[in-house]
Formats: C-alpha cells, structure tokens, sequence
C-alpha cells in the first residue's frame, strides 16, 4: 500500500513536515471535498476551504476544542462523525473522522461574537486545567504536561473591529490558549492583513498565510498551536488568497489548494498518481454506496 511504502521511494523526507503527514493532509482534504460535492447545494460547506481547514486541525488531540464558523455535513465528518450520519440525516452514529484530528467542538448555533466570546471562556478554562494537571504531576513526580488549545475559525469580514479588539486583547493579557483562523472572505469585498494587523497592535502574533498553500497553512498552524500548549498564548491565523504574479484576480473563483498540494507531492516523490487517484476513487465508491442506501 502507498501509505506503508511510499517513504522508500520518496526524494527527502522533511522533519517538520513528515511525508506520512503530508499524505494524511491531502486524503483528507479529498475526502472534504469529495462528500462536500455529494450533498445538496444547500449543505456544501468547507469547499474551497479544505487547506484552512484540514492543515489547522489535523494535529488536534482529544481534550483540544474547535470553533466552526460554518456548519454542515462535511464538517461534521471533518469533526468525527460518519459517513452514514452525514448522508443518511437522523443517522446519529460517530465515526471514522476524514482522517483529521479529534477535537471536540464547541457548541454551535450561536452568533459569531457569541463564539468568539465563548472560545476565550474556554480557552481560560483549559489554561486552568492545564496549570492544575501540571501542579498534580509535580506533586506525584511526573513530568510537565502541556495546556489543551482552542481553535476557533472565524469568516473574515464578519466581525466588528470593536469585538476583535476586546476579544484579541484579551487574550493577549491573559495569554489564553486559543488559535484563531480568519477564513478567506468571497468576491475580495474584505480587505486581506486587516484582521492581521489589528492583531498585532494588539500584541497578539498576526500571521496572513496563502489560502491554496496546504503545507504553509500547516507549518503555521503547527507552529501558533505548539506555542500555544506551553504558555506562548494567542496566535491570529489570517487566511487569504495570494494572487501571484502574472495571475490574474481569482475574484469568485473557488479557492483550490488541493492542485497545489498534488504538485507538491508529486514533485518530492512523497506520493504517486496511482496513490493519488485510489485514494479519490476509493472514498467516492464509499459515499456513493451510502447515498445510494439511504435512497
């Protein structure tokens, strides 16, 4: 199987970025986007946004949390549910996740403020927890343990300035556990590093990142998360569609980072096309067998 082989053939081997962790990022970016376009027109949420959203919360443990700023069945199975449950409604069965991290998630159903509001209330308390469990381990002992973080993903251009401000500041004093990842805004009606440099004002690390480019995604979400579990406190994630040069403005079009990803891949020998195409069709046979049982 390529996942077990692969790494004999492959031209280098990055320790920042293993090459069976590149492979898991882009299966389950696939498989985001293959069940997003299985569903109906109302329920396609995170296409476009598989890079964001895989290469942010593929290294979560349990005991980390996660905010989402949108809701519906392929984020649902990104979260942990399966595949049955998000094609057959009514079907409340967790499962194999898409092979992306497991998290918890925080309650939904609220306003965006609202989330953000509750993501720092509970990345306070696992802050405490954290400092509680590591005071326990030294009584008994042990070693230091590291502090449970929250991500929370926010759509860019949605938030007031006043409630990004309070909220970064706070999180900057109290140096809270918490990640957030402003979401690429639709149409370039947002005006990207806005969000980045209020953050930075308020002393909270501001990071823009290219939205197509899964491997940077993934080498700032790594950083900003680890920083984070030791104490560093908050990081703002700022996703946004690069334009390079001698491209033209993408504008509406979807944003794709999973082309990118492939050629990346495909040029470092940490994948073949073979590997590439079995794992597509593979996970496309499954969601077509569980429409076609619900019918």
């Amino acid at each position: 199987m390529m996942a077990d082989s692969a790494d004999a053939g492959a031209a280098w081997e990055n320790p920042l970025i293993p090459n069976a962790k590149l492979r898991q990022i882009y299966r389950a970016m696939v498989r985001l986007r293959t069940l997003a376009r299985a569903l109906p027109a109302g329920r396609r949420d995170g296409l476009g946004l598989e890079a964001c959203l895989v290469s942010t919360s593929v290294d979560l443990s349990p005991g980390d949390l996660v905010s989402d700023a949108i809701e519906g069945g392929a984020v649902e199975f990104l979260r942990g549910s399966s595949l049955g449950a998000v094609l057959r409604p009514g079907k409340a069965k967790r499962g194999p996740a898409a092979d992306c991290g497991a998290a918890a998630r925080l309650p939904g159903g609220l306003g965006i403020a609202e989330r953000i509001w509750a993501a720092l209330g509970a990345a306070a308390a696992l802050k405490a927890a954290g400092a509680q469990a590591r005071v326990e381990s030294k009584a008994m002992g042990g070693s230091q343990q590291d502090t449970r973080v929250v991500v929370a993903y926010v759509p860019a251009g949605k938030v007031p300035a006043a409630v990004w401000r309070k909220a970064l500041t706070i999180a900057a004093k109290q140096e809270l556990p918490v990640v957030f990842v402003v979401l690429p805004a639709r149409g370039g009606k947002v005006r990207a590093g806005g969000v980045t440099a209020m953050a930075l004002r308020c002393r909270v690390p501001g990071i823009p990142v290219d939205a197509d480019d899964a491997v940077a995604i993934y080498r700032v979400a790594q950083e900003s998360i680890g920083r984070a579990r030791i104490g560093g406190g908050a990081a703002l994630m700022e996703c946004v569609p690069f334009v390079r040069e001698g491209v033209a403005d993408r504008g509406t079009a979807p944003i794709d980072g999973i082309a990118g990803l492939e050629r990346y891949l495909l040029q470092r020998g940490v994948a073949t096309r073979v590997w590439m195409e079995r794992e597509a069709k593979g996970f496309a046979k499954r969601v077509a067998r569980e429409k076609e049982a619900s019918r």
